[in-house]
């Protein structure tokens, strides 16, 4: 598979919405022209730290990076580690995430006030977290492995309002494969999506909205927003990120929170 390069494109950084955080109306605003929201910094250190530091023993323990003193925010790739298949299909990489969502640190964050107050402002009412959530685990070398365009929506039909928060939990310069994302792509049909793995064809003449970015900083975006990773091309270094999503807490029958769901049917 070719490398999905951000250099193929034309592009601009994120807007950045951090000193607009105070104003309701504001950040609803760029939600609904934009289709996502950045901030930098916006989450501390302190809750990323044990998240990070835990994700990358696993993956020292599994042979996928070299193990380092402390727990910096580079991780560096351990020569010819590969996730099998198409990466997230791979049983370690499975475990990986099943054992990060039991993560106290983890849970912590998923339902930190600060991230469900700004949901709460984009959906006009409260929010609530999936029970669906990832780590990525970029590699370097694995073009194969890069998220193409493609909208959530396509995927996950029945979850028009589901918003998910895209945070690095590793230093990511653009050669890494921050995410891109095609501002206002969600208020447009354009390029529809035909199969599940070759993503969206946009067009070259496209503008993205993508940057380097550093562990606290925060991508919000919607279902319907147009959105990719562009492919790790460092020689060494890993991408490491979280997907995190929500949804409106009065959701009925969600299938993105089936337990809370069904907890809710049975009157318990």
């Amino acid at each position: 598979m070719q490398p999905l390069l951000s250099n193929e494109y034309p592009n601009e950084p994120y807007l950045d919405c951090s000193p607009e955080i105070s104003s309701a109306r504001q950040i609803a605003e760029r939600a609904n022209t934009q289709g996502y929201l950045f901030f930098r910094g916006l989450i501390p250190e302190s809750l990323l730290d044990p998240i990070r530091s835990f994700v990358r023993l696993f993956a020292v323990n599994e042979g996928w990076v070299l193990p380092e003193n402390g727990n910096q925010a580079v991780l560096k790739g351990r020569s010819g580690a590969k996730l099998s298949g198409r990466g997230w299909d791979d049983p370690r990489w499975i475990e990986l995430q099943r054992a990060t969502a039991q993560l106290p640190a983890f849970q912590e964050l998923v339902s930190a006030r600060l991230i469900l107050d700004i949901l709460a402002v984009v959906y006009g009412e409260k929010a609530a977290p999936a029970m669906t959530n990832h780590v990525w685990l970029k590699l370097p070398g694995s073009p194969e492995h890069t998220t193409r365009p493609h909208r959530d929506s396509f995927y996950l039909p029945g979850c028009p309002r589901m918003w998910t928060i895209w945070i690095p939990l590793s230093d990511t310069p653009i050669e890494l494969g921050p995410l891109g994302i095609v501002a206002g792509s969600h208020r447009t049909n354009d390029w529809p999506q035909k199969e599940a793995m070759s993503g969206i064809d946009v067009p070259k003449s496209v503008k993205w909205a993508t940057q380097a970015v550093k562990p606290g900083d925060v991508v919000f975006f919607g279902a319907n927003t147009i959105h990719c990773a562009w492919s790790n091309m460092s020689p060494s270094d890993v991408r490491l990120s979280l997907d995190i999503r929500y949804e409106p807490l009065a959701t009925k029958n969600s299938i993105l929170r089936p337990a809370v769901t069904k907890t809710a049917d049975h009157g318990i």
